[in-house]
């Protein structure tokens, strides 16, 4: 045993070497051969150099051509942040004096733009710029300040520098700012979400936040361009091995018109102001702070118009915008500036909830166009007694025997107070008449146009009310349903809310006949500098809703008789309108605690409907008085375009818009 020992343990030392010497040789046949491309793909970057070049974004052009947002150069003072973190490593004193000095030399030539050292330090850890690029610190430098930074380059230790690049730029103002929305610097969320695109992102880049901007953010973002550099071991520039130009994004073509837009804009702001300035009979003045309009073409649903007051100039945001800044824009004692009412506000309908009750009462056989009730101004709910049982007119009017199509014209309340108490009080034959119309005419759910941050708005039933009331007690102290809420209902008050866009969509199913249409903000995709069209945005139809004649057309009467006829609501508003003959319905809803909202949908022509028009004024009183004033100076530069003003750059009109006639004529409504 003792003689084999050695033989033991050499035979285990030699499996013990081959071994080792097989797992060496593997180790390098996979080093020389498998591993091949990867080591050579490393360390070709170790010897290369990639560098990305934003491309120009694409433009953004009205439905006529006119330039909405366009690109311009820009010259901007960058900072390596590498480079200056090293030199505050080593000598902190250097690195404050060059910040310093960076900070008064900007502040000098800019004086508009005054900066000190915490907004370059601000600035250099911001999260939205990438750490291995230079730091945008101050862009539109005037010429002087870049040949001084050009000539004395070396007291910043060749840690700053300057280079071109694009911003947006927006030719006519503040003109459809909630439209177009804006573009910022891309957040680590943004670009984590984008990280497939073929339009590649880096940290630093620009993107579509709010807007057509950010809807259309696909189409509108160039393709960077990519220059491939060999650098020495220094990262010395050696030659450049690859450079794939910019590719500018493409022009997105909207269905806005710049005119009638600029128009509805400045339309809605002089009427708030006018809210704003007219006594009421108590002597108190309206607060107006805010409002909206929208105008749709019918046949197409395409937006002609949407305009949201307070605004905002998106030239802003071409910059980093200071922190109080963004806090203003986003204040609700300034009523928040940035948010689109047109589709994110929500307010009760008032009276121009009408059609949706007049129809519910049509297609149920609760009445017909015939029906007539005598009106005294006063409805007294059957069967009830005490204050609430009784509910009146504005102003108390009473309008004698009415049927449907005046009821509408001079806007009876007593008339539907009594449709909404009959559902109510025959539920079991009728079930929720109202409701089930609302959601057929697109309330209470979102248009589906292609803009961020709609809202649904709401139309309450005794079941989601309940619901809510179990959810929210504190807001919704009463869950249970009671005729008066029907009541409220059938003239559009208290557990109903639309968006002036869902109105003014609801509106254009009469104008049409029967399409409800999901409303689009663009009508086509375009190669940049007038190239081929990549495509175009179709109608898009949501569903047909049932409007034969012997419903559309008693609804029309009414509603032309609303500006037509001497008792019309809104005849004082649309008084000696040229070619045109105009259909509408004025509303006013009550806000507790504030002044009346103030609405009018407005249809044109009549005969042959081509626009709907809807105008929301907060606190601003009567909807005859203070929006369908809005309408009318929108819908009269349609109707006589010779005389229509113009919009020029800065978004100016060559005049004003035309002006309304006194209105005091018609029921206030």
């Amino acid at each position: 045993m003792n003689n084999d020992n050695p033989r033991l343990r050499l035979g285990i030392l030699g499996i013990v070497i081959v071994s080792l010497f097989a797992a060496l040789f593997a180790r390098l046949w996979y080093l020389q051969v498998m591993a091949t491309k990867q080591f050579k793909t490393a360390a070709a970057a170790l010897q290369t150099r990639t560098i990305l070049e934003e491309a120009p974004r694409g433009r953004i052009l009205d439905r006529n051509g006119v330039v909405l947002v366009d690109n311009r150069i820009s010259v901007v003072v960058t900072v390596d942040k590498q480079r200056l973190a090293d030199i505050r490593k080593h000598d902190d004193g250097r690195y404050t004096q060059i910040v310093d000095r960076l900070a008064t030399e900007i502040t000098r030539y800019m004086p508009e733009h005054p900066i000190d050292r915490a907004f370059i330090e601000h600035r250099l850890v911001d999260p939205r710029y990438s750490p291995y690029l230079p730091v945008p610190i101050a862009d539109d430098i005037p010429k002087p300040l870049e040949l001084y930074l050009a000539e004395h380059h070396d007291l910043f230790a060749d840690v700053v520098s300057v280079k071109q690049t694009t911003i947006r730029s927006y030719p006519l103002g503040r003109t459809a700012s909630h439209v177009l929305g804006y573009v910022g610097a891309i957040t680590q969320e943004e670009l984590d979400a984008h990280r497939q695109s073929p339009k590649t992102y880096s940290l630093g880049d620009e993107i579509g936040k709010t807007g057509v901007e950010r809807t259309y953010e696909d189409e509108l973002r160039g393709t960077p361009g990519r220059q491939v550099l060999e650098v020495d071991s220094k990262g010395n520039t050696v030659r450049e091995l690859r450079h794939d130009p910019p590719i500018p994004g493409d022009d997105v073509y909207l269905t806005i018109d710049a005119n009638i837009q600029a128009i509805t804009e400045q339309s809605l702001h002089d009427e708030l102001v006018a809210a704003h300035n007219r006594r009421n009979s108590n002597g108190s003045y309206n607060a107006a702070p805010a409002g909206a309009a929208v105008v749709l073409d019918p046949n197409t649903g395409q937006v002609i118009a949407m305009a949201s007051y307070p605004d905002f100039d998106p030239s802003e945001f071409t910059r980093p915008i200071p922190t109080e800044r963004w806090n203003q824009l986003n204040d609700p004692s300034l009523d928040f500036p940035l948010n689109n009412r047109a589709l994110q506000g929500q307010y009760a309908p008032g009276s121009t909830f009408k059609l949706i009750t007049a129809v519910a009462g049509l297609r149920s056989g609760a009445i017909t166009p015939a029906t007539t009730i005598n009106d005294t101004g006063v409805f007294h709910v059957p069967g009830c007694s005490g204050e609430q049982c009784t509910f009146t007119n504005s102003g108390h009017e009473s309008h004698g025997a009415v049927n449907l199509r005046r009821a509408i014209t001079v806007s009876s309340d007593v008339y539907f107070y009594a449709l909404g108490a009959q559902f109510w009080a025959q539920r079991s034959t009728y079930g929720d008449p109202i409701q089930a119309t609302a959601e057929d005419f697109g309330l209470g759910s979102a248009t589906g146009i292609p803009l961020p941050g709609e809202q649904t708005g709401f139309v309450f039933t005794p079941e989601t009310l309940k619901k809510i009331h179990e959810k929210y007690p504190a807001d919704y102290p009463n869950g249970d349903w009671f005729t008066g809420n029907n009541i409220q209902l059938a003239i559009g008050q208290n557990v109903v809310a639309v968006t002036p866009l869902q109105l003014a969509n609801a509106y254009a199913v009469v104008a049409n006949g029967g399409t409800l249409y999901s409303p689009n903000i663009a009508l086509k995709v375009q190669k940049a500098g007038g190239g081929p069209i990549v495509r175009t945005i179709e109608p898009r139809v949501l569903h047909q809703v049932q409007m034969p004649p012997e419903v559309r057309d008693p609804l029309m009467a009414g509603f032309i008789g609303a500006v037509n006829s001497p008792e019309g609501t809104a005849y004082g508003a649309f008084r000696a309108f040229p070619n045109w003959q105009v259909a509408g319905k004025t509303g006013t809803a009550q806000v507790t605690g504030k002044s009346d909202t103030a609405l009018f949908v407005g249809i044109a022509p009549a005969d042959a409907p081509n626009y709907v028009g809807v105008a929301v004024l907060e606190q601003s009183g009567f909807g005859a008085t203070a929006a369908a004033p809005v309408i009318r100076r929108v819908f009269q530069s349609l109707a006589d375009p010779a005389n229509a003003p113009t919009v020029g750059p800065g978004g100016v009109l060559s005049a004003p818009a035309p002006g309304a006639v006194d209105n005091s004529q018609g029921a206030p409504d």
